[in-house]
């Protein structure tokens, strides 16, 4: 398959787009009563084919898959004072001493994408029903847990934005690979980010 840019994939569907809309037909209204109403499929409905969105997805499902844990976790646990073992991840997400707006952003919001690694580990397990994947989730749920106090975010430049990543996280959790912890513990974070939220 031939590889293609960025650029050559949006107008190659920008004018797929505009072909389909010249031939739109209209419906008269017994037609349109006959039409069934939208529905999203689940993840495991779909099948991606041999293509670069396979590739994609292939990638980066085996890249969350090798994401250190202890590393991910890591500033959960050293803003709640917990030991905190494995390598900083570094940029945004690590705490630092180097903080120092404007002048210098090492270490703004740490953690702050924590919850979307943990969304897109879910998803990937909706998806393939990897076992490995499923407990790497359940692993990540259960090493937050003790982290989701109010300690994490005093002080914390952005809670509401790391809390919704956050939220995110533990909901796909729950609701696609089957964590049932993943509830309780969003719970928790919940609790523990509302004294640091603008009224």
């Amino acid at each position: 398959m031939r590889k293609t840019t960025r650029r050559r994939f949006m107008s190659q569907s920008t004018a797929a787009f505009a072909a389909l809309s010249l031939r739109r037909v209209s419906l008269h209204a017994e037609d349109a009563s006959a039409l069934a109403p939208l529905q999203q499929l689940d993840y495991g409905q779909v099948q991606l084919l041999e293509g670069p969105m396979l590739e994609q997805f292939s990638h980066n499902h085996s890249l969350f898959l090798h994401l250190d844990e202890d590393s991910l976790l890591k500033p959960f646990r050293q803003l709640t004072n917990q030991p905190a073992p494995g390598e900083d991840m570094g940029g945004w997400y690590s705490p630092s001493p180097k903080f120092d707006p404007p002048k210098d952003m090492t270490g703004y919001i740490p953690g702050h994408s924590f919850g979307q690694y943990l969304s897109g580990l879910s998803r990937a397990y909706a998806i393939t029903r990897d076992p490995a994947t499923q407990q790497k989730v359940q692993r990540l749920v259960r090493g937050f847990a003790p982290t989701a106090t109010k300690d994490f975010y005093r002080d914390y430049c952005l809670p509401a934005y790391t809390f919704e990543k956050t939220m995110g996280g533990l909901s796909d959790a729950y609701a696609l690979a089957g964590d049932s912890n993943a509830r309780a513990v969003l719970d928790k974070a919940t609790d523990a980010v509302l004294p640091w939220l603008p009224d």
